[in-house]
C-alpha cells in the first residue's frame, strides 16, 4: 500500500510541476524538489525497521559494527549523491550533475579505503603464514 502512496504523490507532483513550468519554471523546480525531499523523508521513515533487520542478520553471521557503519555510509552517500544528481539534471545542469556523481564515487572509494586495506593487510598476513 505504501509503494501506491508513493506513487500517487509523485504522479500528482509530476502533474503540477507540468503545468507550472508552463507559467512558472522556476516554481516548478522548487515543486519538484520539494516532492523529492518529501517522497524521500516517507521512505527513511522506514528505516529503522531496516537497520533491526540488519543488526540481526549481523549478529547470526558474527560481523561488527564497523562493518554495518561502512555499508550504511555507503549507502547514504550514494542515495544522497543520487538525489542531488536528478535535482541537477531536473533542472537542466547535466554537467553539473555528473561532476556530483563523480564526487559520490570518490567519497565512496574513500570510505571504503580502510575497509580495503584491513583486507589487503589480511591477505598479505595470510601469504607471509604459507609455507
Amino acid at each position: 500500500m505504501t509503494a501506491f502512496k508513493l506513487a500517487g504523490i509523485a504522479l500528482l507532483a509530476v502533474s503540477a510541476a507540468v503545468v507550472l513550468r508552463a507559467y512558472r519554471p522556476e516554481m516548478a523546480l522548487q515543486l519538484s524538489v520539494a516532492a523529492c525531499l518529501f517522497l524521500l523523508a516517507y521512505a527513511l521513515s522506514d528505516i529503522a525497521a531496516i537497520r533491526a533487520a540488519v543488526d540481526g542478520v549481523a549478529g547470526r553471521f558474527g560481523l561488527g559494527a564497523e562493518q554495518l557503519k561502512l555499508v550504511f555510509k555507503v549507502i547514504g552517500i550514494s542515495y544522497v549523491v543520487q538525489f542531488a544528481a536528478e535535482a541537477c539534471r531536473d533542472a537542466g545542469e547535466s554537467a553539473i550533475a555528473s561532476k556530483v556523481e563523480l564526487a559520490g564515487r570518490v567519497l565512496i572509494v574513500a570510505a571504503a579505503l580502510p575497509a580495503l586495506l584491513a583486507v589487503l593487510s589480511l591477505l598479505s598476513g595470510l601469504l607471509q603464514q604459507a609455507p
